[in-house]
């Protein structure tokens, strides 16, 4: 989840977990923006902020409080959220529905599963030659690098002697992006969720982010809001050429 002190700076540890440095520790219970929590120890991984992690009062960790490390009254709280894309913007409104395979055809889900194209990124490798983006929270970070050859038109997640060419993925229509997590299942945005604007920052170059680690580089210092363009249709077809006529590698 990306910090609100420091928007640069990106949380990735969001279990429920206890945190090794917590265990043990005796705290008071808190109330917070609506919620009895228990604060841990500043988290020493960090340092652009003071950072603690809260915990319910089943010790499950349910957030963080990030403190201005010249103020510590200055504090902004975040919390973890059932989706994990409302978790990474600290929006409301995430809704997970049904896996991809419900809005897909069942001639793709077949296809998928005999030829083992059955995680975001190997789904994503096999629509590089149409219309449909599958999209994980990380690639709301940093768009991935697709890897093309001019002469043959080989399309990859991966470079290669033919696929010397790199570019960021390109989304051509915003209706067949599909947001998933890892077991492929399908999160809405709300309508004036920032995903977009950040989406939409990248494929016009200016993005200065990292691929995430622990303080991983974000791409932007506010969120933004733009217009949620329409969700994908029930029934949105896999491009047929993404495996029927795929240019062969030199």
């Amino acid at each position: 989840m990306y910090s609100i002190l420091n928007p640069n700076v990106i949380y990735q540890d969001t279990s429920s977990d206890v945190t090794e440095h917590d265990i043990d520790v005796v705290s008071d219970l808190w109330e917070m923006d609506g919620h009895s929590v228990y604060r841990g120890s500043r988290d020493p991984r960090y340092t652009h902020a003071n950072v603690y992690w809260l915990y319910n009062e089943d010790l499950e960790r349910v957030g963080c409080s990030e403190h201005n490390v010249k103020d510590q009254a200055d504090f902004r709280l975040l919390w973890f959220r059932e989706s994990e894309f409302g978790t990474l913007l600290q929006e409301d409104g995430w809704k997970i529905t049904d896996d991809l395979w419900s809005y897909l055809p069942r001639h793709t889900f077949d296809r998928a599963f005999n030829e083992g194209w059955t995680m975001p990124n190997t789904f994503l490798e096999r629509c590089l030659y149409g219309s449909l983006r599958v999209l994980t929270w990380k690639d709301i970070v940093r768009l991935p690098t697709v890897y093309s050859c001019s002469k043959c038109g080989a399309r990859s997640l991966t470079s290669s002697k033919c696929r010397t060419e790199s570019s960021v993925l390109d989304i051509p229509q915003t209706e067949k992006v599909f947001f998933v997590d890892e077991d492929m299942m399908v999160h809405i945005p709300p309508s004036d969720s920032s995903v977009w604007f950040r989406l939409q920052k990248q494929q016009h170059g200016d993005d200065s982010s990292h691929p995430p680690t622990e303080q991983a580089q974000a791409q932007d210092s506010q969120p933004e809001h733009s217009p949620l363009p329409p969700h994908a249709p029930p029934h949105v077809p896999l491009p047929e050429q993404a495996t029927s006529e795929q240019p062969a590698s030199h």
